[in-house]
């Protein structure tokens, strides 16, 4: 028996890295999903191995996302769980940051995850209730260096999360963040390492990047895709059925220590 069994669920940003891992793990328990994205031909790829349904959606797109919500309504009747794993990183200090890059980002990690809680919450809303989940990043909860364009936004949205779970809280939308700290995936593969699939990458320990975050981590171990996967999992089941509200660091405790 899974975790999620008869749940209805969409997951923004399913093309590649950490959506692409939970949208395995979400299937692996039972949910029936919408898997969305960008790019068209991973987003096919991943649904004829899950048995999925694949809807290419703008993550920073008003329209687009609100189509997806109405694209779960018109198949199911439902919504339960909403995932949005969307996202890119632009690294650049303070005093060098430009006009573009940073409407960039926020376009779509900040504008786009505002857009999203709106549609999903409301249709979540109107249909009984269910777990909205946005996966955002410990480095918005530690100060590391150069990363303004993406921790500031990740912080807004953490911020946010604390908001729309006091909004929907009486609709039984419980709003939660999973915040991962550096996770070898194809988009943020810091330190090198070498491309398993669409979600995975191998990153040795021995290597300089992972030693690096391995001796700023209580844990001292690389967190992982599958790693967010299964907390994303427990988030979106009814063993949190009382917990909304929450911002949750998934990378060994390295917000208590640093960003290398």
């Amino acid at each position: 028996m899974g975790l999620l069994d008869g749940k209805k669920a969409i997951i923004l940003g399913a093309s590649s890295g950490i959506g692409w891992a939970i949208a395995e793990r979400f299937a692996e328990h039972g949910a029936e999903l919408i898997v969305a994205a960008r790019r068209q031909e991973n987003l096919e790829k991943l649904a004829s191995r899950i048995g999925a349904t694949p809807i290419r959606c703008d993550g920073r797109d008003y329209d687009d996302l609100k189509a997806l919500a109405d694209a779960a309504i018109d198949k199911w009747g439902t919504l339960d769980i909403a995932v949005n794993s969307a996202g890119i990183v632009r690294f650049n200090f303070i005093k060098d940051i430009t006009p573009e890059e940073l409407h960039e980002v926020a376009d779509i990690q900040y504008f786009g995850f505002i857009y999203f809680m709106k549609h999903m919450g409301n249709a979540m809303a109107a249909s009984g209730g269910g777990s909205l989940i946005n996966i955002t990043s410990s480095t918005a909860i530690s100060i590391p260096l150069g990363l303004t364009p993406y921790s500031a936004a990740k912080a807004a949205i953490n911020f946010a999360t604390k908001i729309a779970a006091r909004e929907f809280g009486p609709d039984q939308v419980r709003v939660n963040a999973v915040a991962p700290g550096f996770v070898p995936t194809a988009m943020n593969n810091y330190g090198g390492g070498t491309p398993i699939d669409e979600a995975r990458v191998e990153l040795p320990e021995d290597s300089p990047g992972a030693q690096a975050f391995i001796e700023q981590t209580p844990l001292r171990r690389i967190t992982t895709v599958d790693d967010c996967a299964d907390v994303t999992l427990a988030v979106a089941s009814d063993l949190f059925s009382d917990i909304t509200g929450q911002v949750i660091p998934v990378e060994g405790g390295n917000h208590l220590l640093r960003l290398p």
